[in-house]
């Protein structure tokens, strides 16, 4: 009976982190958006006062990457920060169902061992 309910506190504690981390999901897409704008704006105004300047055409768009790369970095870092959210939620689902079919498997032989 001990392992059932220790294992029952697992997937509560499982569930848990899985909301806290499905609320987490928008903060990150905004974030990941909000860099990937930034970088886009930034490389455009860059592009722009090149092309203004008179810099070779061949040029202007490795200048302008080199004159935005910090945006560049920020949507990169948002981006992985994203990708790592999903592997852990992929993780926290997986161990959640494996949780789930321990529980299971737990209470059907509690359920045979009783005579039940």
């Amino acid at each position: 009976m001990q392992e059932i309910m220790s294992v029952a506190d697992k997937i509560v504690k499982c569930s848990e982190a899985l909301s806290i981390e499905g609320r987490r999901s928008e903060e990150l897409i905004k974030a990941k958006a909000e860099a990937a704008a930034a970088y886009d704006t930034h490389f455009a105004i860059a592009t722009t006062t090149l092309k203004a300047e008179g810099q070779p055409t061949t040029l202007i768009p490795k200048l302008a990457a080199g004159k935005v790369a910090d945006y560049l970095l920020k949507t990169s870092v948002a981006e992985e920060s994203l990708k790592a959210h999903y592997s852990k939620l992929v993780i926290l689902q997986s161990q959640l169902s494996a949780y789930q079919s321990i529980f299971r498997h737990l209470e059907h032989t509690s359920r045979n061992t009783n005579g039940v």
